[in-house]
């Protein structure tokens, strides 16, 4: 895809096409709201929230053009969503791998503000997709409460996390930002940590392994 052309925005102008993702993606900003979509459709006062520190004319400005370069749309549901479009959520295999490198790097760049909910549940599913043969043989739907918010996780054979409310989901589980947030840097964490509300007891422990299964197969390359 070749960039709309539009004198604000900078581009590296190189036949090469990780400069020509730069070029769409790399302005800032706009892969960290590429990071909150891949995690669930939001409100414009939900990524506010979910991206501390940007100004709102900006976040406007991010939006915008990602919806002209064909990245990003609007959809109806309880009022005005964003949401990635098919070419958006192609960002997703990058990201994933840039998030793990990241968490190398944790040293170097400590967090200072905590991570949204869509976050979480982008970090989520890019840990549970890389679970391999841990995971059920069997797809369950799961509804993880996290501290009061809410992510929807399909645990099975392709799993997936978006940050919601699951209707009819096979168990409720719940855990604390936490215990999620150092899980999902590959931190130490018990199964009794993901409690079970209600369902199918076996859920919990089950998620717990699937999460902790990438970290322990990288230490040990």
């Amino acid at each position: 895809m070749t960039p709309k052309s539009d004198v604000s925005r900078k581009c590296y102008g190189q036949l090469c096409t990780v400069s020509t993702a730069l070029d769409v993606a790399g302005d800032r900003w706009t892969l960290l709201l590429l990071r909150e979509l891949l995690g669930g459709p939001a409100r414009f006062e939900e990524l506010v929230d979910g991206l501390p520190g940007i100004a709102r004319n900006l976040l406007s400005s991010r939006l915008k053009r990602l919806e002209e370069d064909g990245l990003v749309r609007r959809v109806e549901g309880g009022g005005q969503l964003y949401a990635l479009t098919d070419l958006g959520a192609g960002a997703r295999p990058a990201l994933e791998e840039l998030g793990f490198w990241g968490v190398r790097l944790t040293r170097v760049a400590p967090a200072v503000h905590a991570r949204s909910i869509r976050a979480i549940a982008m970090a989520l599913q890019a840990i549970l997709s890389r679970a391999g043969a841990v995971l059920p043989s069997e797809t369950s739907t799961l509804e993880l409460d996290v501290d009061g918010e809410h992510i929807e996780v399909a645990l099975g054979p392709s799993p997936t996390a978006i940050a919601r409310l699951s209707v009819g989901a096979d168990a409720r589980l719940s855990v604390s930002r936490e215990t999620i947030a150092k899980a999902l840097l590959g931190g130490p964490f018990e199964d009794e940590e993901i409690v079970v509300e209600s369902g199918d007891p076996t859920t919990g422990p089950a998620l717990a392994r699937s999460i902790r299964a990438p970290f322990e197969r990288f230490a040990t390359t």
